[in-house]
């Protein structure tokens, strides 16, 4: 059997069990065979495919190429196949319930559903988990649960957007991240409840906020709750947006350690842009207070990929759609649940406005290092930093540009797409099940692409172009 099919059929298999777990809820909860059954089919299913080969020995190692095809197919995979429940329920259409179940493992939040207060609560919890999930990222899952080291886990891991490592092994480090990721989502749900919030919906928004996918069990996402739900949401949404790493420093009592680079980014940011938009609400008749909250919490929203909302986008003017706009490409911490640009990008990126300023100012034989803090980056870092970045405006473009075509105005499109490009989950209205299904396609399209950092996705392609 092909190397990369091993895996990818490999990886599916970790989903099962959360669906054999949600279709029991449909028939204890929801008292429904049909939903059990669209729970139930799919798992057995992946399972009786992976039954056919899972006696194969399994490869020692593997390239970085076909790390990179593994994590491209697998999201694309495990979205067909938790798509299926939404489908053979008879909620979505097999394209919708694609986008619903894409939206819910890259962890965006968009959703194809107009009244989710009227699903059952298998559904809304299904929602939930494939956005979980696919914070910390299924392979992530799939490592965590493998007890031998190889260049199989180091490769793996790298191919879908990681690199830091707290522990002596890349599976100790994943394995802690996971105990960390569980202890936080008990911990925000029960300060939900505590605060007003029913249980239900502790656990779900708690899930979803963590994972920064954005996924609520209202139609009026977080509005639905006391305001001081959404002011402790607003911690959550920050905690899931800054890197495990910091998190396990935290654990650990290095408080310094905790308040890294991207961290004190992401700080300087959130009040740079509360001082240009908070005052503007204000004009637009807001009230202090609501202008206070709702600047602070769609910043961090959008700036952490979460996708929570407390008011209704399509409202406010090109002005503030913007800054939340440039937060969503943005994106949190490298090794955090959020997707986009991330932040030590961004701030190499700026940084080295002021450094290439002063290398042209100093002597010619003169060497200054690019450095940030303690940590010196090598010419080939900012190189990738740039050219990724310049992919990533790339396609953030043709998307919005694409959207344009079928009467979007500029600064709405630009939202929408950075919204999907960057898993984040806000909109301004334009997703809805009554869209084109080209738009829907590039939206599918851009979170896949967003979600791996886009070049796994290239390389899968080019690869099979090639042959």
């Amino acid at each position: 059997m092909n190397r990369v099919w091993y895996f990818v059929l490999k990886l599916t298999t970790y989903i099962t069990p959360f669906m054999i777990f949600d279709a029991f809820y449909a028939l204890v909860v929801d008292h429904s065979a049909s939903i059990a059954l669209a729970f139930l089919f799919p798992a057995i299913w992946v399972i009786f495919l992976w039954t056919l080969f899972m006696n194969e020995h399994p490869p020692e190692k593997l390239t970085l190429r076909e790390s990179f095809k593994i994590a491209a197919f697998g999201w694309l995979l495990m979205s067909f196949i938790g798509s299926l429940p939404y489908f053979l329920a008879g909620y979505l259409n097999p394209l919708d319930a694609w986008f619903e179940s894409m939206s819910g493992f890259t962890a965006t939040g968009l959703s194809m559903f107009t009244d989710v207060e009227s699903l059952p609560r298998s559904i809304l919890l299904w929602r939930s988990l494939t956005e979980w999930i696919g914070g910390v990222g299924v392979i992530a899952l799939f490592l965590s649960v493998m007890y031998r080291t190889s260049k199989v886990v180091q490769t793996l891991y790298f191919a879908e957007g990681r690199s830091d490592k707290t522990e002596p092994t890349i599976i100790g480090t994943v394995r802690k991240i996971w105990l960390i990721y569980v202890f936080y989502t008990f911990f925000f749900a029960f300060i939900f409840f505590m605060l007003g919030a029913p249980l239900f919906d502790s656990i779900n928004i708690a899930m979803t906020a963590l994972a920064t996918g954005g996924f609520a069990v209202t139609n009026n996402s977080i509005a639905a709750y006391s305001p001081w739900v959404a002011v402790a949401m607003i911690f959550a949404m920050a905690f899931g947006g800054i890197s495990f790493v910091s998190h396990i420093n935290l654990f650990k009592g290095r408080i310094r350690d905790f308040f890294t680079i991207e961290v004190k980014a992401m700080l300087v940011i959130v009040a740079l842009f509360f001082i240009m938009l908070a005052p503007h609400l204000i004009t637009e008749g807001l009230g202090f207070w609501s202008s206070v909250l709702s600047s602070n919490f769609h910043i961090v929203s959008a700036l952490t990929g979460t996708g929570f909302s407390i008011g209704d986008l399509s409202k406010w003017s090109d002005y503030d759609k913007t800054i939340l706009t440039v937060s969503m490409v943005f994106g949190g911490a490298y090794g955090s649940t959020a997707s986009a640009l991330k932040l030590i990008r961004v701030v190499v990126l700026f940084y080295g406005i002021f450094w290439y300023i002063k290398v042209r100012l100093a002597p010619r034989s003169a060497i200054i290092p690019f450095k940030i803090g303690k940590k010196v980056f090598e010419p080939t870092e900012v190189r990738d930093v740039s050219i990724y970045t310049t992919t990533y405006l790339l396609f953030l473009f043709i998307g919005a540009m694409i959207f344009t075509l079928y009467g979007n105005s500029l600064a709405d499109s630009l939202f929408e797409v950075a919204s999907a490009e960057g898993n984040v989950g806000l909109s301004v209205g334009i997703t809805t099940p009554f869209m084109p299904w080209i738009e829907k396609l590039v939206l599918i399209l851009e979170m896949w692409f967003g979600r791996l950092e886009i070049f796994p996705v290239l390389i899968m392609f080019v690869d099979i172009f090639k042959k």
